[in-house]
């Protein structure tokens, strides 16, 4: 029998598991923790037993705010509901802080992304933007990349 599919807030004690789970080295779990410590963001995982199978953030000092950022799906669970389940957890958690709306900019190549957003009722504010950053690969390695992004917001109420 399958274990249930469970999003919640992620805590300090959750951060070995999540590091197990992104490139040697990237730290991303470590820094959303600290942002989250710092009241920055809302930082949620979905969890299948004591393996995260995706993870997403809700930005609440971004440009458009607050932001839905960093919705990650393993490549392995995709197409499953991890990714609905995340998006509906983390507007849950924007209502209940009080915000009627939500934004998220998802890249102009992510078809994919695109689709569900669309389909979870995100509409193009006709806007884009273009953001460069530095990540860690699966091989450990730094890179740089740059991101065209396309800005959506959804109501709320």
């Amino acid at each position: 029998m399958d274990l249930p599919l469970i999003v919640r807030q992620c805590t300090d004690q959750d951060l070995l598991a999540l590091t197990e789970e992104e490139p040697a080295g990237a730290g991303v779990a470590r820094r959303m923790l600290q942002r989250q410590r710092d009241g920055r963001v809302f930082f949620a995982a979905a969890w299948q037993g004591p393996v995260p199978l995706g993870t997403v953030v809700l930005d609440l000092h971004a440009t458009y705010s607050p932001e839905m950022k960093n919705l990650f799906v393993n490549p392995t669970r995709r197409g499953e509901g991890v990714g609905t389940a995340l998006c509906d957890w983390l507007e849950a958690k924007a209502r209940t802080v009080g915000f009627d709306h939500i934004y998220l900019g998802v890249g102009k190549d992510n078809d994919r992304a695109r689709g569900l957003y669309i389909r979870l009722g995100y509409r193009s504010i006709g806007e884009s933007t273009s953001c460069t950053y530095n990540y860690v690969d699966e091989d450990g390695s730094t890179k740089t990349a740059t991101e065209l992004s396309d800005y959506y917001k959804k109501p709320l109420c």
